[in-house]
């Protein structure tokens, strides 16, 4: 009797932790976004002579604006996005937002910038991301236009002399050890056969 209940308590406790499991799954994969929407994002651009603006208008499907979207603005840089705006850019009832582009961010060597335009993690419009580029960075020389000096920070062909020579001579070092080493064994292992 008391095996038959032990055992049936068993049973209820699998049932009810693979039920429990069950159910988060389901919760979890039943989510489905048919609710979540694209949002249209048109992007124009206002400059003077001592400003550079992005405006973004968010509109959706039937082209009325979307306000209070959260919109994050990046320039592409070599490796990662450079965030620039507020920390929170949000559309108005009209669907703007405004952002104010950096006057000294370096772009290539013709002063081309890519902007990004993300919608991320909203509850109502799935993600996406406008790419355009822009001629508003600063020109950076082309490394054939740079005159590279000798400096811990340059690459390997204009590394400091006295650098080269220490770590020369490291090398050299230790590799004049592991020889000796080498020799020296074959030294001994000569001895043992002599005695023997």
């Amino acid at each position: 009797m008391k095996t038959a209940i032990y055992n049936i308590s068993w049973v209820l406790k699998i049932s009810y932790s693979v039920l429990f499991i069950f159910l988060n799954f389901y919760t979890v994969s039943g989510q489905e976004d048919d609710t979540m929407e694209d949002a249209k994002i048109a992007l124009s651009f206002n400059e003077d002579a001592d400003s550079k603006i992005i405006i973004a208008t968010a509109t959706n499907f039937n082209n009325d604006p979307i306000e209070d979207l959260e919109l994050y603005f990046y320039v592409k840089r070599t490796f990662s996005n450079l965030p620039i705006g507020d920390i929170f850019n949000v559309t108005d009832e009209t669907g703007t937002v405004k952002v104010v582009f950096p006057n000294d961010l370096p772009g290539d060597s013709e002063g081309n910038v890519t902007i990004l335009v993300k919608i991320i993690d909203s509850d109502l419009y799935n993600e996406q991301t406008i790419e355009t580029k822009k001629k508003w960075g600063v020109p950076s020389p082309s490394p054939d236009q740079l005159d590279e000096k000798r400096s811990l920070w340059a690459a390997a062909a204009n590394a400091p002399i006295p650098l080269i020579l220490i770590i020369s001579a490291l090398i050299f070092s230790i590799w004049f050890i592991i020889f000796y080493i080498i020799y020296t064994l074959f030294k001994i292992s000569k001895i043992r056969i002599i005695k023997s």
